[in-house]
C-alpha cells in the first residue's frame, strides 16, 4: 500500500534521514522515500496496515518536525523518484495511473452496487439504467463507462488489467466520497484487515524501532509465546544485520525500513538475523508463524511499587482478555493503583472497548450511543454479553462488572489517541473513574463499519463511515478531542523527539503526572 504526501517547507539534505527515520519509527514496517527537492514523500505501508492511522501518525509526527503534509491521493504524475523505469515502446500490460479513472470515476462507476445489511441498517444501492452516480443527482454513468471500456478496447496501445484497474476505480471512488475514514479493500487486504483485528499476525514476534546507537533494529517487545520468545530473543536486543551466508548485510549499510523488510515473510519460512547483546553478535535463523499480537502490556511502577502501569496499544477482539489478564497480574503484584496507557492507541473495535471499560462500570450503566445516518440511536450499556466465534474473548461474564472500579486509576492520553481510545477516555472522565493526563486527544467520534462484498458474489470490502458515537455526557467530540483534566502535559522538550517506547520512567513526565494523579 502507497501513500504520497506533499512536504512544506522542503526537506533539506542534511535533515533527510533524520525526518524519514523519525517517521519510520512510528510506521512499523513501512519504507519511507523522500524526493530529491525534499518535497514529496512516499510511504510503501505493508498491506495489514490501516490507511488512515498511519495518515493520521505521520501527519501529526511532521507536524511536531515543523511540517505540513498534504496527501495526494491523484499523483499527477508521480514524482521522477516513483515513476518506474522507461522501456521500449511494445505491446505490454499497462498499469494505470489513478489519476486518469479518478476523473471519469465521480461521474462514472459501479455498474453493479453494493452495500449490505449491517448493524439494524439496510445500506443498499439498486442499479437501473439512467441512475446518477452518488446523491446530487450529476451525469448519468450507465452507459459512459461502458463506452470508456469499449474506446480503450478498440483503440489503446496497450491492454489493460482488469483486475487492477477495478481496484484502482474503487479505491479511488471511495477517495472521492470524502469520508476521510473510508476505504477500500482487495481480498487479500480484507483477509488481512480481519485477522489484524482479531489479534493475529504472521512474524517472529517482535515490535522494533529504530536504534541509533548502535546503528540497528531495536526490540522494544518480545510477545508471549512467540518464535522469538521461544528462539531467546530478548527485549533490548539490537538487530545489526539480515539475512544469511552471501546474502547477509548489515542494518548500518542498508538501512532501517530495507532490513526491517527482510524480517517480514510467509509463515513457515525463516528469518535470518544477528543481534548486539551486551556486545556480543548472536545469530538467530526463526521460523515465521502465526502469533498473537500483544496489545496489552502491564509492568509495576519503577518508583511506587503500589502502581501498575497498564499500556494499551489498540482494542482487539482480543484485548478484553489480555487486559485482564493483565491487572490480575498486577493486582497480585501488589499493585492499588493504576495508569492506563493509551497514548498513540487508534482505536479499534467497539464490542472490544465495551467489554474492556464494563470492568469499571456498573450494571445497566451507559456506556456509548450510536447516532446512525438517519438519526436512529442505538445504546449500548453495561450488561453480560456472551459471543461466540471471533468474539469470544470480548465476551462480559456478570462477575466481571465493575471489578476494577474501586481502584485509583489515571487514563494518559495524547493527540495521537483516537476513536475507541477517546471513548475509553470519556467514559472513565464521565463517570468520574479517572483523571486523564496528558495532552488534549485527536478528536475522531464517528463509527465505521466493514461491509464484505462476499454474500454479493464479490471479492473484497469498504469500509466507510456511519454514525457518531457520542460518550455518556452526550457531547461528542469529533473534530475536537478529550481534553486531559486541569492544565496540559506535554512531553518536555528534551525528550519530546524520542520514541515514546523508549523513554524511561525518569524521562517520561507525562508518566510521571500520571502515577500522582492515580495516586490522589
Amino acid at each position: 500500500m502507497e501513500l504520497f504526501f506533499t512536504i512544506s517547507p522542503a526537506v533539506t539534505p542534511e535533515r533527510r534521514e533524520a525526518v524519514a527515520g523519525a517517521l519510520q519509527a512510528i510506521l512499523q514496517g513501512a519504507r519511507v522515500d523522500i524526493a530529491p527537492d525534499g518535497t514529496a514523500l512516499r510511504i510503501d505501508l505493508p498491506p495489514t496496515t490501516d490507511r488512515l492511522s498511519a495518515t493520521d501518525a505521520l501527519t501529526f509526527r511532521l507536524q511536531a518536525l515543523g511540517y505540513t503534509a498534504l496527501e495526494m491521493r491523484r499523483p499527477t504524475p508521480p514524482p521522477p523518484m516513483y515513476a518506474p523505469p522507461f522501456t521500449a515502446p511494445r505491446k505490454q500490460p499497462r498499469t494505470i495511473r489513478l489519476s486518469v479513472f479518478l476523473i471519469s470515476l465521480i461521474s462514472s462507476l459501479l455498474v453493479c452496487s453494493v452495500l449490505m445489511f449491517s448493524v439494524g441498517m439496510v445500506f443498499m444501492s439498486i442499479y437501473q439504467e439512467n441512475q446518477t452516480l452518488g446523491t446530487d443527482g450529476t451525469e448519468g454513468y450507465s452507459g459512459k463507462i461502458g463506452l470508456i471500456d469499449q474506446i480503450f478496447s478498440d483503440y489503446a496501445l496497450y491492454d489493460t488489467n482488469g483486475d487492477l484497474l477495478l481496484d484502482s476505480m474503487l479505491k479511488a471512488y471511495v477517495a472521492a466520497t470524502g469520508d476521510r475514514y473510508a476505504a477500500y479493500y482487495t481480498q487479500a487486504e480484507l483477509e488481512a484487515l480481519m485477522a489484524e483485528n482479531g489479534g493475529e499476525m504472521v512474524g517472529i514476534g517482535i515490535t522494533v524501532t529504530e536504534s541509533v546507537s548502535p546503528v540497528g533494529i531495536m526490540i522494544i517487545s518480545v510477545m508471549k509465546n512467540s518464535p522469538a520468545a521461544t528462539a531467546g530473543v530478548r527485549a533490548g536486543d539490537v538487530i545489526v544485520s539480515v539475512g544469511d551466508g552471501e546474502n547477509e548485510a548489515s542494518v548500518a549499510e542498508v538501512g532501517f525500513d530495507v532490513a526491517s523488510a527482510a524480517l517480514r515473510g510467509e509463515e513457515g519460512s525463516v528469518a535470518h538475523f544477528k543481534v548486539l547483546r551486551d556486545g556480543a553478535a548472536l545469530p538467530f535463523a526463526i521460523t515465521r508463524a502465526r502469533v498473537e499480537y500483544e496489545s496489552v502490556t502491564g509492568r509495576v511502577s519503577e518508583a511506587d511499587q503500589t502502581v501498575g502501569i497498564v499500556s494499551i496499544t489498540q482494542f482487539m477482539t482480543n484485548t478484553p482478555v489480555q487486559f485482564k489478564a493483565e491487572m490480575e497480574r498486577l493486582i497480585t503484584a501488589g499493585c492499588t493503583s493504576f495508569v492506563f496507557d493509551v497514548r498513540n492507541n487508534p482505536g479499534g473495535d467497539l464490542k472490544s472497548i465495551i467489554a474492556v471499560l464494563s470492568f469499571f462500570l456498573q450494571e445497566d450503566d451507559l456506556i456509548v450511543t450510536v447516532v446512525n445516518k438517519d438519526k436512529s440511536e442505538e445504546k449500548h450499556y453495561c450488561t453480560p454479553a456472551s459471543y461466540d466465534g471471533e468474539y469470544a474473548d470480548c465476551s462480559i461474564r456478570e462477575a466481571d462488572i465493575g471489578k476494577y472500579r474501586q481502584y485509583g486509576m489515571a487514563v494518559l492520553a495524547n493527540g495521537h489517541t483516537a476513536s475507541a481510545a477517546e471513548l475509553f477516555c470519556a467514559v472513565l472522565r464521565d463517570y468520574e473513574l479517572a483523571e486523564i493526563v496528558g495532552t488534549t486527544t485527536y478528536g475522531k467520534g464517528v463509527l465505521q463499519h466493514i461491509f464484505a462484498l462476499e454474500s454479493f458474489g464479490y471479492s473484497g470490502g469498504i469500509k466507510l463511515t456511519t454514525g457518531y458515537y457520542n460518550p455518556p455526557s452526550g457531547v461528542n467530540y469529533d473534530g475536537v478531542g478529550v481534553a486531559p483534566h486541569g492544565t496540559q502535559t506535554p512531553l518536555d522538550d528534551a525528550v519530546k523527539d524520542k520514541n515514546i517506547y523508549l523513554l524511561t520512567e525518569a524521562e517520561d513526565n507525562q508518566l510521571r503526572a500520571a502515577i500522582t494523579a492515580a495516586k490522589q
